[in-house]
């Protein structure tokens, strides 16, 4: 949460100042033409653009137009991804590497993956040559092009991190506004793809499923289940109860977005290889061809890395392992089980057995509907929208949870100034027509509240 010079929680209206500057930088970059790049995104045999579309979709690229921001926050949420499913930073952490040389090779990585995704995208439009330059004109102009993608892919990833850190939203402000934008554009199609009597099932299918998502995101994103926890001189009946809070969907959207980035990460490699390897091209082909959702392999694969993912980032978001030595080295303890790897265990298995239930959810009712992708390719952003949809209420709940922490946080004083404590002291009843829950504040004493999940969208 960011923070001011005097050790005070910022408030909303700077939070939201600072949100409205990164974002206006972003939407500055978002329309600079890449120079030497020319046409309109070429749909052959090479690319799959149905892939590509959706990947635009959940990391807040422009694959439409060739744009300094382009590739938008795809090579970091790659690396992040990446990293992460690799237990990299575990293996770090275990051999006391420090932070820096641990955040060096971090973005290594997202440098290579912008480096392979600038070369993929920039095969889907015609290069002007470059006649200066060590090589020759088109090798020239290929440089300057990779380049000028992956320094807007590093600057794309420095603005979230900054408006994660002073403003309002982090990586999702970026992302909900490419989600805004595509939806918009493809709104104009709608009346010629659903004119169809043909699509009728589909789409009686498709709004369906975006019912249940809106209908069960909403009630997953507040719902949660309570472990009652038991703690020395608070727990009684006087003052309060404990408990661990584990939301009923654990992961959130962040499933949905990270399993499209891996699926487009070899798309990415295979491709780039394609246009760069003289021959290679008719490999790249086959190999695209069986991995696009129209087919039952690449589809397969995605719906395996949903389901997969979910329980990752749900494991990661409330972290037993972490999370039973904490309340060990506090003194607490819970119903009936003994602390230490007894209470991980237990944690452990309510987690994994959530996320399961979460997984399939996802599953059903986001990866399914493009099995009728092969069949329908124009209904492509139909099809996708029930993803679409959990993804949106996904990062808007994340929104509203950061607003009402913002709200919360400056309502107390947190300096130790004599003016201050005076403040804190006549400061005994909430606003009026503000309840405790409406506060945010739950019944345990000051410093009992266990520490907020980490959210896999920014840890």
């Amino acid at each position: 949460m960011a923070r001011r010079r005097d050790g005070k929680f910022a408030n909303l209206r700077t939070k939201v100042l600072w949100t409205a500057l990164f974002f206006l930088c972003f939407m500055i970059g978002r329309n600079i033409p890449i120079p030497l790049l020319h046409g309109t995104a070429t749909h052959n045999g090479t690319v799959n653009a149905q892939l590509l579309d959706i990947a635009n979709i959940a990391t807040g690229a422009n694959f439409f137009s060739p744009s300094l921001f382009s590739l938008g926050l795809g090579p970091w949420m790659g690396a992040a991804i990446l990293w992460r499913f690799l237990f990299i930073g575990k293996i770090a952490r275990d051999r006391n590497i420090p932070e820096e040389s641990v955040n060096r090779a971090r973005y290594a990585v997202m440098a290579v993956l912008a480096i392979v995704q600038s070369i993929s995208l920039m095969a889907r439009y015609e290069i002007e040559p470059l006649p200066w330059g060590p090589f020759s004109g088109r090798v020239n102009a290929e440089i300057l092009i990779v380049v000028i993608f992956s320094a807007g892919a590093a600057i794309v990833a420095w603005l979230a991190n900054l408006n994660d850190e002073f403003g309002l939203g982090g990586i999702t402000m970026f992302i909900l506004y490419q989600i805004i934008i595509t939806a918009l554009r493809n709104l104009e199609t709608l009346p010629d793809v659903t004119s169809s009597a043909a699509y009728e099932r589909v789409l009686w299918f498709v709004i369906v499923a975006c019912v249940c998502v809106v209908l069960i995101g909403i009630f997953l994103g507040n719902a949660e289940l309570r472990l009652h926890v038991n703690k020395i001189s608070i727990d009684n009946g006087y003052i309060g109860v404990s408990y661990l809070p584990i939301k009923l969907n654990p992961a959130g959207a962040s499933p949905i977005m990270y399993a499209l980035s891996l699926v487009a990460i070899p798309q990415y490699f295979v491709h780039a290889a394609g246009a760069v390897i003289p021959g290679a091209e008719s490999g790249a082909d086959r190999f695209l061809s069986i991995w696009g959702f129209s087919n039952p392999i690449g589809f397969t694969v995605y719906l395996l890395l949903l389901f997969a993912l979910t329980i990752f980032f749900g494991l990661f978001t409330v972290d037993p392992k972490q999370t039973a030595k904490r309340m060990k080295d506090a003194g607490d303890y819970l119903d009936h089980v003994l602390p230490g790897e007894p209470t991980r265990r237990y944690i452990r298995r309510r987690v994994v057995m959530l996320s399961v239930l979460s997984g399939l959810f996802l599953v059903i009712f986001t990866g399914l509907p493009l099995y009728f992708m092969g069949a329908y390719p124009r209904l492509q952003y139909l099809l996708t929208a029930p993803g679409t949809l959990m993804i949106l209420l996904g990062l808007l709940w994340m929104l509203h949870e950061e607003i009402s922490d913002t709200l919360i946080g400056t309502r107390y004083v947190f300096s130790f100034t004599a003016p201050a404590r005076k403040a804190v002291a006549r400061s005994t009843s909430y606003p009026p027509g503000t309840t405790r829950r409406a506060a945010g504040i739950r019944r345990t004493a000051p410093g009992s509240e266990p520490p907020r999940p980490r959210n896999p969208m920014t840890s």
